[in-house]
Formats: C-alpha cells, structure tokens, sequence
C-alpha cells in the first residue's frame, strides 16, 4: 500500500507539470492531500509490524516521526532548488523521479521489514472503511485524544495566525518571519528523538497531555513578545513540544488498538487529526487581523488548561481498566 500511494503522488505531480491552470492545481494538491494522509495511515499500521517489543516499537516510532518531521526542514529547500535549476514546472518531474526512486526504495525495504499480511488482519468479509466509533471506545483512547484534539485546534489557528502576527502586528520582515517557522520545524525534529523517551515516562496519555500545556505555554509566549530572539525561542519550543505529544499519542494508538482493528482504526486516527486540523484552519480565518496577539494568548491558555487537565485525568491509569475508559 506504502509504494502504490508514493507511486501515485509521482504521477500527480508529473501531470501538474503540465498544467496551466489554477483550477487544475488545487484538485491535484487536494489528491495529494488525500494521498498524505493515506500514507501516513499506512505507516501508523506498520510500525507496530517491526517490533514485538513494546520499547521497539516506541524506538521505531520516535524515529520515524522525526524523519517525517525532517521533510519540513528539508522539503522547501529542496523545492525551490528544483524549481532554481530547472525553471519552474520541469522541476515538478525532478520532484516526481525522486518520488518514484522513494517508491522503489520502499518496495524493497518494506518487503524484508514487514510481512505482507499487515493491514489485513480478520476477516475479508467484515466491516471496511474508517473506524472512529471503535477507536473512540478503545479504553483510555477518548480521554488520552481530548487534549490532543484542543491542541491541533490551537496549532493549527498558529499557522494562521503567526504571519499576522510577525509581519503585520510587529512589522518584522518576511526573513524574520520564515526564520521562527524554521524554528518550530527544527523543534519537531529534534522533539521525537530527544525528549519523548523522557516525557512518557510519566506515561504517554499523560506525557502527551504535558506537552499539550507546554505547546500552549509557548503560544502564549508568541502572542506576548516581540523581540526576534524571543519569538525563535518560543518557536523552537513548539516544535519541540509539540513532536513531543505526537509521537507520545501515535505510540500510545498503536499499542491500545488490537492489530487486527489496526488497519481501520489507526486512519481513524489520522482522520480526526486531519479533521481538528482543518476546523482549526478555518476558525483562524474569523479571528480579526489586529487581534492576532491577543488570539494566540488566547488559544494558548485554553492548551494549557486542556494539557493541564490531561495530566491529571490520564496520570497513573490503566489502560485496560473500566476507569480507562471516558
């Protein structure tokens, strides 16, 4: 499934080449958004296939939550070095061969990594689709997913607001501006990696409830400063946070979801953050320009409660006890 989704992004991005039209664009970009999110679905399911152990698995997931946050850093650099050396669209079919090598390579990893059977565990004959209800009912999942959901909410009305924020409220230059995302990019490499082992081992329903509350720290700390230095140091602490929750609650799905329900249940997963963020998305976009500062303390404080109370609701539970479950 991972190699038929990375070969279909290649050609999507080899037909954009040709196109001139907006239109055309947006549906290729919305199919690739598509795609993404299916990938990374088909990722989710398979790392628990790597290792038996509980470590491994955390170990693998940690890794490759750092690798997929790498392509932040290095994905708009390698874009507009594409599109420098080859004028402009023939650099969308540069991008679409390094894609297919990706698929290649993927062939070949994933068939001595993982057995061919993963993903279709139970019966032929059963349910197929997204399983949110049977996600929502694993024990511990709806309590452990509330604060992360109010989190995506508020990083996502970030993303929107931040611009705002950088380039309008304290007139600072678009340089000083990409370098503070740049920031919080390189947080979320170095958060999975470094920190998550530390955090979760307070448990991962609570360590990611605890990054949730930093996450909303440093946002309040993004509305309410102004030098350059500050706001890179406010930055880089989302990023780290918040790499830090993600790959706490990936490792956290994985290990509650059965293996035979993962299939469904982890897209399930993406699905509601992929939901929570674009609501997230479109609830920035009511928020008045010259209100930016005051809507990331905002924002940021409702984290801080939502972490705060995920600390206390999720520390020292058992996952498979009938208090667990919310």
């Amino acid at each position: 499934m991972i190699t038929v989704i990375v070969i279909a992004e290649a050609l999507l991005i080899a037909a954009a080449s040709t196109m001139n039209e907006l239109w055309w664009y947006l549906t290729i970009s919305a199919a690739l958004g598509c795609l993404g999110s299916a990938l990374w679905s088909a990722v989710l399911v398979a790392i628990p296939a790597l290792a038996l152990a509980e470590s491994g698995i955390d170990r693998a997931n940690r890794m490759v939550q750092s690798v997929r946050n790498c392509g932040y850093v290095v994905g708009p650099l390698l874009g507009s070095a594409l599109f420098a050396v080859s004028h402009g669209t023939r650099g969308l079919l540069g991008l679409a061969v390094l894609m297919l090598a990706a698929a290649l390579g993927a062939l070949v990893s994933l068939r001595s990594l993982v057995a061919p059977t993963v993903g279709r565990e139970g019966s032929p004959d059963g349910p197929k689709g997204v399983d949110v209800v049977g996600l929502l009912r694993t024990p511990g999942v709806l309590r452990a997913l509330l604060p992360l959901i109010v989190t995506v909410l508020v990083t996502s009305a970030l993303n929107v607001l931040l611009i705002v924020r950088i380039r309008s409220e304290l007139s600072l230059s678009a340089t000083a501006y990409g370098v503070v995302v740049a920031s919080l990019s390189i947080g979320l490499v170095l958060g999975p990696i470094l920190f998550a082992k530390t955090v979760g081992r307070i448990g991962a329903r609570a360590g990611a409830s605890l990054a949730a509350a930093v996450i909303g720290a440093a946002i309040v700390a993004l509305g309410a400063v102004s030098a350059p230095w500050q706001l890179i140091v406010a930055a880089v602490i989302v990023g780290i946070a918040n790499g830090v929750q993600n790959a706490l609650m990936a490792g956290f799905i994985m290990k509650a979801v059965d293996a035979g329900h993962r299939a469904r249940r982890m897209p399930a997963y993406v699905l509601i953050l992929q939901s929570t963020v674009f609501s997230g998305f479109i609830a920035a976009g009511f928020i008045h320009i010259s209100a930016a500062g005051a809507a990331l303390i905002a924002v940021g404080v409702i984290a801080v409660v939502a972490g705060s109370a995920g600390v206390a609701v999720n520390r020292n539970v058992n996952p498979h006890s009938k208090e667990a479950t919310l």
